[in-house]
């Protein structure tokens, strides 16, 4: 008998987050031969409002045999003896009258009644083309009529692919209703680059999975530490023969208890990683594996349960996690959990139909950005009635009605809606992009997703992107072609541009308060390749805004500017090819160079109420003098030495000097005052970027009054 558990936060409802999204291919960035000024954004493709839903149904698909056409059927790209028929409102095959039963026709199958499309079936012996879809075209009661073509998609032999809209839509009708073409995922794409690695692993925090159904089994995560059943906790984490994940809600190595309380995790492992092997569904990322993580039972499942999930997932290293659940109120905890796991959380936005950035729903409206919060849309492309949505709260949107996958027990399969169906097509893209690109952060999975997005008008103002997820841009996005692009490293990069289909390399650069920051640029002869420097801000670099420093000569790739940030913070250095295509070398120096740097400069960051001293006996005129917790002054530079001069007297403290995160503490103590003294230096240090940092102690001087504890900076030398 299972134990019973007081539930903190459950999942929502059966549907548990479940909904549909739909999308269509992004095109691609549209950009004129223009400077740097007014930047487009992607299309949006627009969705008619009145698309109309049909409520979900689940049906199982048991004891399947594997079928194999003929080979004058394969050979031919049609099935003898079948055509495929839509008659008109109110027409039927009784229309034909006696040429129907004199060539042998039979309705075989109604395949949407709705629209009255039919298989028809005929003597085989009879020409297909000649003979019988020159009869249905010559009748007046026939929309129209073709052979029943086999269709071979891209790597795909499951059998039910066909209903997987949310990869693939043609337009096909599902539970009634006729998607729009070309509003999916983009999934052939993505997998003519990757199906996945079988070195990621993705943890399904959920109800239970079905560990051995057919689509499933073979992309089970194995624990490579543990031995099976010996009754040892062999990789010593506290649970003993955890083999294949673990059952947080009974706790067991048994992350499986029954098909009628596993479906929903079952479903959802299906959508990610579905096995591509003749059988069933295929999922997003046929390739990788899944960890089930069982937290929820029958009627849900704890917050604590779910804790422990996401930290025994972070153990093993889980880069990313699959989160359809949802409910109870805020729990710092919770939060702090997801903050913490080093993953990317991918979480459903609900089924409530609300704005959850005035009504919030947990995890999904955690303020983290680990999160990626995904919407459900239909496979008509607009926004799914129960989905949640909010345009600072919900990310991206991704199939979530009508989606077919595993149920749990041998060969079963179901449609489910919801959020929760929506959230594995984003977990199995995550997955791609993982395979595509291993050396990415969490956070530069995330980053993928959500620039590669598909733009629906369904979608503008109700998630942060306003588009549907495309697996197929976002395993082949150009990693430095737009915000956060990839980190510069040393002191100059090479690479190449092309003014047609490379425009953009996009370097971050993380800068302190009063950091100056020199550029050039040189590039191939007969080129025009312009920098811009991007605001920390800034989300795209497709635009002009956030631009604070810029070179853009016309007719040269020589180009240089420089810059002093107004504040610490990291910096988008984006060199683009306005013309021509070519190599170029970007060099940068960060700091200050050699010079006498009174006071009174803006290269030194002074925090905390400094107040200035003028006096003709300073460097300068002045100096610069504090005695407050917290003050500071800060200046980066670039050279092989440094030195401080400051004011020595009665008055004056121990102050901390930081050089490169080395301490020093330095007394500017002296009975009688001494003007311009050299109160620090160092020199030998290696050619490149340095800090230091000057901060008040509130420390005295052995025998000085206890008031001494003032500090001060007159100037600073750079060699």
């Amino acid at each position: 008998m299972k134990k019973k558990k007081r539930i903190v936060s459950i999942i929502a409802g059966l549907g548990l987050l479940l909904s549909i999204t739909t999308a269509a291919g992004a095109s691609p960035q549209q950009q004129t031969n223009q400077k740097k000024v007014s930047q487009k954004v992607n299309p949006i493709i627009q969705i008619d409002k009145n698309q109309s839903e049909k409520k979900r149904y689940q049906f199982s698909l048991s004891n399947v045999k594997k079928r194999s056409m003929s080979k004058d059927d394969e050979k031919r790209g049609y099935k003898k003896g079948e055509v495929i028929v839509r008659f008109k409102k109110g027409q039927s095959l009784e229309a034909l009258g006696t040429k129907a039963k004199d060539k042998g026709l039979k309705v075989a199958e109604h395949l949407d009644k709705s629209l009255g499309i039919q298989l028809i079936k005929f003597n085989k012996n009879l020409s297909t083309e000649n003979d019988i879809i020159k009869l249905f075209k010559s009748s007046r009661a026939v929309e129209y009529a073709e052979p029943n073509y086999i269709l071979k998609p891209a790597a795909v032999s499951d059998p039910y692919y066909g209903y997987l809209w949310g990869l693939k839509n043609t337009g096909q009708t599902i539970n009634g209703v006729q998607g729009k073409a070309g509003i999916d995922i983009k999934a052939e794409t993505a997998w003519a680059k990757t199906k996945g690695s079988s070195s990621t692993v993705i943890a399904v925090i959920d109800t239970g999975v079905d560990f051995n159904h057919p689509d499933l089994k073979d992309n089970i995560w194995k624990n490579p530490g543990e031995i099976a059943n010996d009754g040892i906790d062999n990789d010593k984490n506290g649970y003993i023969d955890d083999v294949i994940g673990w059952n947080f809600f009974d706790n067991n190595k048994t992350p499986y208890y029954s098909a009628g309380e596993d479906y929903h995790g079952t479903h959802v492992a299906g959508t990610i990683a579905g096995r591509a092997n003749t059988i069933g569904v295929i999922g997003v990322a046929p390739n990788v594996k899944i960890m089930p993580l069982k937290f929820i039972g029958p009627e849900g499942g704890s917050t604590s349960d779910a804790i422990k999930a996401i930290n025994y997932a972070k153990a093993k290293g889980v880069k990313i996690s699959n989160n359809s659940w949802g409910g109870g109120g805020y729990s710092q905890a919770l939060y702090d959990a997801i903050k913490n796991s080093n993953s990317l959380f991918v979480a459903a936005a609900g089924n409530d139909g609300e704005n959850i950035d005035t009504t919030p729903t947990y995890p999904a409206s955690f303020n983290l950005n680990n999160i990626l919060s995904v919407a459900a849309i239909s496979n008509t492309g607009s926004l799914a009635s129960f989905s949640n949505y909010g345009v600072t709260s919900v990310d991206v949107a991704a199939p979530g009605v009508s989606i077919l996958s595993t149920f749990p027990e041998s060969y079963a399969y179901g449609y489910l809606d919801g959020t929760s169906m929506a959230t594995p097509h984003v977990t199995g893209t995550a997955a791609l992009v993982t395979a595509a690109n291993p050396a990415l952060t969490s956070l530069q999975i995330k980053d993928m997703i959500m620039k590669s997005v598909t733009k629906l008008s369904s979608l503008t103002g109700k998630t942060v992107t306003g588009g549907l997820i495309n697996a197929g841009a976002a395993v082949s996005g150009d990693l430095d072609g737009d915000i956060p692009g990839v980190p510069f490293k040393g002191t100059s990069v090479s690479s190449t541009l092309n003014s047609t289909s490379d425009k953009d390399d996009v370097y971050s650069i993380n800068l302190l308060k009063g950091e100056k920051l020199s550029v050039t640029l040189t590039g191939t002869t007969g080129t025009d390749f312009d920098m811009y420097l991007y605001d920390k801000t800034a989300k795209t670099v497709n635009s002009s805004i956030g631009i604070l420093a810029y070179s853009e000569k016309t007719g040269t790739s020589a180009e240089s500017f420089s810059f002093i940030a107004p504040s610490d913070g990291t910096y988008y250095l984006d060199i683009f090819a306005y013309k021509g295509s070519g190599n170029y070398t970007a060099s940068v120096k960060s700091g200050v160079t050699a010079g006498v740097y009174e006071d009174t400069n803006s290269n030194i960051n002074f925090s905390g109420n400094w107040l200035k001293a003028s006096t003709s006996s300073a460097s300068g005129g002045s100096y610069k003098t504090v005695n407050e917790l917290g003050a500071s002054g800060q200046l980066v530079f670039n050279g092989t030495g440094i030195s401080i001069t400051s004011l020595k007297s009665s008055s004056q403290g121990i102050a901390k000097v930081t050089l490169d995160g080395v301490a020093y503490n330095i007394d500017l103590y002296s009975a009688s005052t001494t003007y311009k003294s050299k109160v620090f230096s160092k020199t030998g240090l290696s050619a490149g970027r340095h800090v230091l940092k000057i901060e008040w102690t509130g420390k005295i001087h052995s025998g000085a009054k206890k008031s001494a504890t003032t500090i001060n900076v007159d100037s600073i030398t750079v060699n």
